[in-house]
């Protein structure tokens, strides 16, 4: 399980940080196949250190790792012009063979959410179809490609699972009251425009004449 890698169509990348400021929806990467030898070294070998698996953007890490050839890997990929900006949507992240992985805009907002406390795995089982994980199989793989792809190391637990499942009811909870709401709105306003609509009023039972003279 390794972080930070992926493809961009038919090449590896290694994604060396994310988002790009004020253009969250671009990327900087680096297609290792096109490195020299030393540097492609260099650079996986600081992608699989502990200094590289914990970083959240690479960068970070890879400005602290000096190269053999005594300057750090990021001054070095940055002067030989190795980063490309690519688009996050184009990028799927793989931490692991034979994953199906999830996409790079998708794990970014993932990691947003984490960042703000909000439940990441709700968010990716409610992403539609365009997102392209609608398919209930690849909700699960990409909640795991996501779990991968951030550095978690839990597994799913009962009560995780549990959780979700409550937070899920709650949802449809909220939305049946919103749909309700909305009905009785609309009963009304058609009752308005036709008042033949409404409800005939029950009418009582008129008293019986013994209770009347008792």
């Amino acid at each position: 399980m390794i972080k930070h890698v992926g493809r961009q169509g038919d090449k590896k990348v290694v994604v060396v940080f994310r988002e790009v400021p004020e253009e969250e929806h671009m990327a900087l990467v680096v297609y290792p196949d096109q490195l020299q030898q030393h540097l492609h070294d260099d650079l996986m070998n600081a992608i699989q250190s502990v200094k590289g698996q914990e970083a959240k953007d690479l960068g970070n890490a890879l400005h602290g790792i000096t190269g053999t050839n005594g300057q750090t890997i990021l001054s070095t990929i940055h002067s030989e012009r190795f980063m490309k900006k690519v688009r996050t949507q184009d990028i799927l992240m793989i931490p692991q063979p034979n994953n199906p992985g999830v996409r790079l805009d998708e794990l970014n907002k993932i990691i947003r959410d984490l960042d703000t406390g909000a439940d990441a795995a709700a968010q990716l089982a409610d992403m539609d179809a365009n997102a392209g994980l609608a398919d209930p199989q690849k909700k699960a793989k990409g909640i795991a490609a996501a779990a991968a792809a951030t550095g978690s190391t839990g597994v799913l637990t009962d009560e995780a699972i549990a959780q979700n499942l409550m937070q899920q009811a709650e949802q449809m909870k909220a939305q049946m009251a919103t749909l309700e709401a909305e009905a009785a709105r609309l009963m009304e306003e058609a009752q308005d425009l036709n008042p033949a609509l409404k409800p005939k009023a029950k009418r009582g039972r008129k008293p019986s004449a013994k209770k009347a003279t008792a």
